[in-house]
């Protein structure tokens, strides 16, 4: 088995030079009249980052999985160089930094030419760079960017024997809500050994979309069992998820350290938040995406009410997204769900900060923020006290 694996990672990586040969065409182009072995790297960082980027992350994987090997006991497999020393090992790259290469390439040098490509070439890649790098935010846009502590448990109810398909879906849905070195790793080895069709086709399609590395792996040969071609469209609703927070499952497990309130029409601002909190290492729970599955809008109901409430007792304290969409100038809540939230918040004495982006103040202690076009920041001195409730 292991020849095998080896020789399919040398057919792949074969391959996977082969993509290389244009992008380096096409810098060698744009060269400058002098340039040295630290240019070539340079300029395909600032013209390929997407390469890069997922040279970095096959580099990331192979390594891990040698790694795994050696803790195993076992001989290391693949040996992948750093990103740096596979650049350098391409043919093509060693043709450019050739002595000869350098010589031709300035002796046929016209700079104005030359700045006319590369003005050219550098408008081409953004436009490109650009539609590539707005479909891996848009992916990526309801992740967090934490690692949340109950990970593990996710991960490891997924190999618990007997569980049915439904149940894998759900894990994978939860997994691919983080952006974390564990998520990741996981989705990995379902892509590499699960023997489901559509649980596989599910964690490739995310790694893809999300800018990671990843090779779709073809069916697995052989006579086809029932297991590898069963199917399940998760269709779930408020009421499934109730039962399974009043039964004991792994979403009784979960835990956050803020719950987002915030009205309808503040989507965007919640989410701006969220990546604030996120990048303070603080976890959120915001309703449409942290249970998107779930809690779909168009099929709202008490049970919605109910998961909210449980989701609620599961967080660390509330902060209240105060906007002229969420209350009026008296401070009269406009949404019904946020006033459900915040009321059903103080009556279990759930501790509630606001941050406020309108005209007036609250009657709950504000945490100091900033809002620009493309985030919020907040300054770290000011959550000291949600810090305090957390580490009660």
């Amino acid at each position: 088995m292991a020849g095998i694996v080896k020789r399919k990672y040398n057919k792949e990586t074969g391959l996977y030079i082969k993509s290389f040969t244009q992008p380096l065409k096409s810098i060698s182009k744009i060269l400058p009249v002098e340039y040295n072995k630290i240019t070539i790297p340079n300029i395909f960082k600032e013209f390929y980052p997407r390469q890069w980027n997922e040279l970095i992350s096959r580099y990331q994987y192979y390594t891990d999985k040698d790694k795994n090997l050696q803790k195993n006991g076992k001989k290391t497999r693949f040996h992948h160089e750093r990103p740096e020393d596979f650049l350098f090992g391409l043919a093509k790259t060693k043709q450019i930094i050739s002595h000869r290469f350098k010589e031709e390439h300035k002796k046929h040098f016209n700079k104005s030419v030359r700045d006319h490509e590369y003005e050219k070439f550098k408008e081409k890649r953004k436009i490109e760079n650009n539609i590539y790098q707005k479909k891996i935010s848009e992916n990526n846009k309801l992740a967090q960017n934490v690692e949340p502590l109950y990970i593990d448990l996710f991960i490891f109810q997924y190999h618990r024997k007997g569980i049915s398909i439904q149940e894998k879906l759900e894990i994978v849905n939860e997994i691919k809500k983080f952006n974390c070195k564990k998520s990741i790793r996981f989705l990995q080895k379902l892509n590499d050994s699960e023997r489901n069709n559509q649980v596989r086709r599910e964690a490739f399609n995310h790694l893809q979309k999300s800018g990671i590395y990843v090779k779709l792996r073809k069916n697995f040969k052989g006579k086809q069992k029932q297991y590898h071609v069963e199917r399940d469209s998760f269709m779930v609703t408020p009421r499934d998820l109730i039962k399974r927070l009043e039964s004991n499952s792994m979403q009784t497990k979960k835990s956050f350290d803020i719950f987002i309130s915030h009205s309808f029409n503040d989507n965007n601002e919640a989410l701006k938040l969220k990546d604030a909190l996120n990048n303070l290492n603080l976890s959120v729970y915001i309703d449409w995406t942290s249970d998107n599955d779930f809690l779909r809008r168009e099929i709202a109901s008490d049970y919605t009410k109910l998961v909210l409430m449980e989701r609620i007792k599961q967080s660390g304290v509330i902060i209240f997204l105060k906007s002229e969409n969420s209350t009026s100038s008296d401070f009269k809540i406009k949404s019904l769900w946020v006033e459900m939230e915040l009321s059903f918040a103080k009556e279990i004495n759930k501790k509630i900060f606001c941050v406020n982006l309108s005209e007036g103040n609250s009657p709950f202690e504000e945490i100091s923020t900033v809002l620009n076009d493309d985030n919020i920041d907040i300054q770290k001195e000011s959550i000291k006290d949600i810090y305090s409730h957390l580490n009660k």
